[in-house]
């Protein structure tokens, strides 16, 4: 997959990640990067250093965690669309259900978003961000695998990620190795990956939570 360094600028979404649990900051940033268009310009752990990254960098997208040192994700939405009106805000919640919000402030978020289902929900919204601020950008959303791949190219898909190689794949599904070096190609052609970075992008989506199953 391309990544954003190889967009022109004026083609990309530049983003903030507040979020102050590290191990989930480094995973959410790390998925944000297999997505074309989206450059992670900074990240930031509490209100604070948020504020001053929004200043500092004046990004496209806010992507903030509710609970944050220093406050919330809430406040971090209103303060950042009085510094740049422009910014677009996805808060993140472990309890969607137990948010509590102003009309006033509603106007400061797109999307609250299941920290539980957080990267499947994250990458939709993110995709129909990007088709508003790109709409001539016909295969923008090239971004969740789950929507563009069969059943068997998204099995496939995920033993890639898995480590698999072509023949242990056919070995695995009782198919043959011209058939799974089919799927490849049509996987490649489909999320616009190949080689190296289609192996990455695979294990990247499969360190991905698992969504509930009552979701």
């Amino acid at each position: 997959m391309r990544t954003s360094e190889n967009m022109p600028e004026r083609m990309k979404l530049r983003c903030l990640v507040v979020e102050d649990q590290l191990m989930f900051l480094e995973l959410l940033v790390a998925t944000l990067k297999t997505v074309p268009y989206i450059e992670v310009v900074a990240t930031a752990t509490s209100v604070q250093e948020g504020l001053l990254a929004v200043e500092h960098h004046r990004p496209d997208l806010g992507i903030f965690d509710l609970v944050l040192p220093g406050g919330d994700g809430l406040l971090l939405a209103q303060k950042a669309k009085e510094l740049v009106p422009g910014i677009e805000c996805i808060l993140l919640t472990a309890q969607p259900g137990q948010v509590e919000w102003s009309p006033e402030l509603a106007k400061c978020f797109r999307a609250i978003v299941d920290k539980v289902r957080a990267f499947d929900v994250l990458l939709r919204e993110v995709d129909s961000l990007l088709k508003e601020k790109f709409p001539a950008l016909e295969n923008a959303s090239g971004t969740d695998p789950t929507l563009l791949l069969t059943p068997r190219e998204l099995e496939i898909f995920q033993l890639v990620g898995h480590g698999r190689g072509n023949k242990q794949i056919a070995a695995e599904l009782f198919i043959s190795q011209r058939t799974v070096e089919s799927h490849r190609k049509a996987i490649s052609r489909k999320l616009k990956s190949s080689g190296a970075d289609l192996v990455r992008t695979a294990a990247l989506y499969c360190q991905r939570p698992a969504p509930h199953k009552n979701s």
